[in-house]
C-alpha cells in the first residue's frame, strides 16, 4: 500500500513509498483511509523540527472505513463501519489518567504520525478504544477534521469555565484557531479572531461565516485599543493562543482583565516569554490545553452531526495523496489541506 513516510531525520527525507499493509492484532481494527488532513506537525516533519519514530508514516487527522477486525474486540465495531479515530496508537490502560479517559496525559502514550505510524496511508491499524463510528449524515470528508475540532472542544469547553457572555480573544486564524473561535462563538462568547495582513482572506472568511464576532489584523489595527474599546478598558475575559508564535503568550497578558485566563493551545519551539509579575498582580490564570480526550471526540462528532460546525468550510484544499509535496507547501502558507486517499468511494 501507499504511505507517506519520514524515512530519516533532518529536513526533507519524506517520500511516498510502497509499504506492507498492516494486519490488525488483538484489540485492533484495520481501517482503510478515506481522507487525511495535514497540520503543522506534519509540516514540521518536512522541516526536520520534530524527532519522533524513524521511519514512520505521517498523519493523524483522518476518516475511513473498517476493513478488518482483530481478535478480542469488546465492542460492536464491524467491517464496513464509517469511522474516525483518536490519535492514540498505544496507551498503558492502567495509569490514573487512562482510567479517567484522560488519554492525552498517559505517560506511556504513543501517537500516530509522531511516535507511531500514522494515517497518511491507504490503511492503518488502530486500537478499538480509539475508534469512533460516524453519526449518520457526517460525511467522510467532514470527519477528517474531527481531531482538530476536538482540540478546540477540549480547550474551550473542557479546559475553560463557561464563556457565555464573555469577550474572548483567539490568536491564529489557521484551522485550530478558526475552529476554536467557532466553538467559543457557539457557546455564547463574543469572539475576536486575530491575525496578520497575510491572513486577510482567512479573517474575512471567518467573519462572513459567523465563526467570529470580530476580526483584527494586528499589522493595521491597534489591538490593545480595539480590545479596550469593547470592554470599557477592562480587557478580555479569556484568550486562546493557537498561532504557535512565541511572542503571543506574553503579548496577550496585558490584554486580559484582572482575573482573566490565558489558554495555550499551540505547541511551541524555543523559549516562550511569560510576564510572571503581571500574572501575579492581575491574578491571571495560565492554562495548558494539550490535544483532546475521548469526550472531546464525542462532543466534536455531535457538533458535526447537529450541523453546528460545518467542517468542510474550514478546508482550503482537497488533493490526491500523490500531490503531497504541493499539499505540505500549502500548509506552510497557512492553508488547511486534506488529502483524498480512498475518498468517498469507500463509504
Amino acid at each position: 500500500m501507499r504511505a507517506l513516510v519520514k524515512y530519516a531525520p533532518g529536513p526533507g527525507n519524506i517520500e511516498l513509498r510502497d509499504v506492507p499493509r498492516p494486519e490488525p492484532g488483538p484489540g485492533q481494527v484495520l481501517i482503510d483511509v478515506a481522507y487525511a488532513g495535514v497540520c503543522g506537525t506534519d509540516r514540521a516533519a518536512l522541516d526536520g523540527r520534530y524527532g519522533g519514530l524513524i521511519p514512520r508514516t505521517l498523519g493523524h487527522e483522518a476518516s475511513g472505513v473498517i476493513a478488518g477486525l482483530g481478535p478480542d474486540l469488546r465492542g460492536d465495531l464491524a467491517v464496513g463501519d464509517r469511522v474516525t479515530f483518536e490519535t492514540d496508537a498505544y496507551l498503558c490502560g492502567t495509569c490514573l489518567y487512562c482510567r479517567a479517559e484522560q488519554f492525552q496525559r498517559c505517560p506511556y502514550r504513543k501517537g500516530i504520525g509522531t511516535t507511531a505510524d500514522g494515517a497518511l496511508a491507504d490503511s492503518l491499524v488502530m486500537p478499538e478504544l480509539a475508534v469512533h463510528k460516524l453519526p449518520d449524515g457526517v460525511a467522510l470528508l467532514s470527519a477528517a477534521l474531527t481531531e482538530p475540532l476536538s482540540i478546540a472542544v477540549h480547550a474551550v469547553i473542557e479546559r475553560s469555565p463557561s464563556l457565555a457572555g464573555q469577550l474572548v480573544l483567539v490568536t491564529g486564524p489557521g484551522a485550530i484557531g478558526a475552529l476554536t473561535s467557532a466553538v467559543a462563538t457557539g457557546v455564547g462568547a463574543t469572539t475576536v479572531l486575530i491575525g496578520r495582513s497575510r491572513h486577510a482572506a482567512a479573517l474575512a472568511g471567518a467573519l462572513d461565516r459567523g465563526i467570529a464576532s470580530h476580526v483584527v489584523d494586528v499589522d493595521s489595527t491597534d489591538l490593545a485599543g480595539f480590545v479596550n474599546g469593547l470592554t470599557d478598558g477592562y480587557g478580555a475575559d479569556a484568550a486562546f493562543e493557537c498561532s504557535a508564535a512565541n511572542s503571543w503568550p506574553r503579548d496577550l497578558q496585558p490584554l486580559l482583565r484582572r482575573g482573566g485566563r490565558l489558554v495555550l493551545v499551540a505547541l511551541y519551539h524555543g523559549e516562550v516569554g511569560v510576564d510572571f509579575d503581571l500574572l501575579v498582580n492581575r491574578e491571571l490564570e495560565l492554562i495548558g490545553s494539550r490535544g483532546k480526550n475521548a469526550q472531546s471526540y464525542r462532543t466534536a462528532l455531535r457538533l458535526l452531526a447537529d450541523g453546528r460546525i460545518d467542517a468542510e468550510s474550514f478546508i482550503s484544499d482537497v488533493l490526491p495523496l500523490e500531490e503531497w509535496e504541493a499539499g505540505l507547501e500549502l500548509v506552510g502558507q497557512g492553508r488547511k489541506v486534506v488529502f483524498e486517499v480512498g475518498g468517498a468511494a469507500l463509504g
